[in-house]
Order: C-alpha cells, then structure tokens, then sequence
C-alpha cells in the first residue's frame, strides 16, 4: 500500500478522538504525512536519518498521527502487508525509541479512532471531567474489550482506559 492508499483509508475516520485527556489526531493529508517524518525518518532537509539499527526510527516506519496529549508518534511498519500501527515513546536516557504495538492492521486502528469518537463523543481533550464524562466502568470495560478484540490487541488499550480512569480519580470524580 503506498501513502496515497494510506492516506485514503485514514480519511475514511474521524480525524480526532479523544478519551478525557488522551486523544489521537491522524493525519489526513498526504503532504502532512511527508512532513510528519521530519525528525523521525528525515530531516528538515529532506535528508534520511532514519536506521536498521535496532532501537532506532526505522526506515520502514512512516507516521500516520499524533498523541494530542503528549505529542508521540503513531505509526504503520510499511514494510509488513497488514499494517500494524504502534506508538513510539524516545527514551532519552538509553537515546533508543521504545514502541508498544496499538493494532494488527491500519484498517483495525482506523476502525478503532472512528469507534472512540461516536463512543465518547469529545471533539478536543477535556482536562477536568464533567457531565458528559463517561464514568461507568462496566460500559468502559466493555468498550476497551471491543477495541482490543478489532485491534487484535489488549495491552495498549488496557493502558489508555487504566489512564483515563486514574485521571478520574486525580480529579476527584
């Protein structure tokens, strides 16, 4: 699939989705995508930077969006059929990028940001939870296993709901 088919099925979701806090902002547009591997896979000047090197951005990583909250990459492995989109953290102590799978497939993941936004409803990031707030843990438990069970994946979303309720209890609620 080249970016341009990558591209066309990213459209195909709502561009932004949020859970209190966390959101996710994919990148809809294919200049914006060249340009969101500035830093990762190239320079400023177009230059690669990227390595084979384990720990390093790799060459076969291409940015498809954002964490709204923290600014950390989400990207697909280009390399593999299916797609799998993971996001990166760089540890700066060991100068290597530590990646957490998000979902099997670039379908799965899109599927995944369109079902986040009907179930939340949050249009920008809330910082202190309010009435629409979705505080019945049952509900979101179901809800992360249904994410889990399209991503074929459970850690990563384990963790997004584990955060959003801590953030609950942070404020109080």
């Amino acid at each position: 699939m080249d970016t341009t088919e990558i591209v066309s099925l990213l459209n195909s979701a709502q561009p932004e989705a949020y859970l209190g806090p966390q959101g996710i902002k994919l990148i809809t547009e294919e200049r914006a995508i060249k340009k969101a591997q500035i830093g990762y896979s190239i320079d400023k000047n177009g230059a690669n930077i990227a390595s084979n090197q384990p720990g390093s951005w790799q060459r076969h990583w291409l940015v498809i969006a954002k964490d709204t909250e923290l600014g950390d990459p989400y990207y697909v492995e280009i390399n593999n059929t299916q797609l799998p989109v993971y996001t990166a953290i760089f540890n700066e102590t060991t100068h290597q990028w530590q990646t957490t799978l998000v979902a099997t497939s670039l379908a799965g993941f899109v599927e995944c940001i369109d079902l986040l936004f009907h179930f939340t409803e949050q249009d920008e990031p809330k910082f202190v939870p309010d009435s629409t707030a979705i505080f019945d843990l049952e509900k979101l438990e179901m809800f992360g296993k249904q994410l889990a069970h399209i991503s074929e994946n459970t850690d990563f979303w384990q963790g997004f709901f584990i955060s959003y309720v801590e953030w609950l209890q942070d404020e109080n609620v």
